[in-house]
């Protein structure tokens, strides 16, 4: 009897030993290797694919549209990307001026990189802005996905893919 009860107890813990929460608890570390996907070591241009609300719900955020028909390039030798925004208005229909702005940070220490985007828009005396900071969940050569979370519950995201 005491040999089924190891026997059970050696099983119960392998089993419990390899149930993890998802392979994607891994903690992704970016080097500066990495940053060379971001700015092609020259300069790369990237477009908004999609811009969520909440990325695990598939819900868009209201300012998809006007996120998605802009463009980003990225330089090797400064950390703040040009913003070069498309026809599609945020906040008003016809704004008397428009920015964006886009800068990103690299900690080599902790390995994470962070976007800072915001954009902002004015008609006559009237302004608007967003500001959003997001970490760099994954990256490869063509996509860059930036989230306001942890797997997989990413919350408001930002899914570059870089323009041929």
């Amino acid at each position: 009897m005491k040999h089924i009860y190891i026997f059970l107890l050696t099983l119960s813990s392998l089993f419990l030993y390899n149930c993890s929460k998802d392979d994607k608890d891994i903690d992704v570390r970016y080097t500066i290797d990495d940053l060379q996907k971001i700015h092609g070591n020259s300069s790369k241009t990237w477009k908004v694919e999609t811009f969520y609300k909440t990325y695990e719900n598939d819900v868009l955020s209201e300012l998809n549209e006007c996120y998605t028909d802009d463009e980003y390039t990225f330089f090797y030798d400064t950390n703040e990307a040009e913003v070069t925004l498309g026809n599609i208005s945020c906040y008003y229909d016809n704004p008397t001026e428009q920015e964006g702005r886009l800068t990103y940070s690299f900690y080599e220490d902790s390995g994470k990189i962070f976007i800072n985007i915001s954009k902002g828009e004015s008609l006559n005396e009237n302004f608007r802005t967003e500001l959003t900071i997001l970490g760099l969940e994954e990256l490869s050569e063509t996509k860059m996905v930036f989230t306001a979370g942890d797997y997989p519950y990413y919350g408001k995201t930002l899914v570059f893919t870089s323009v041929p």
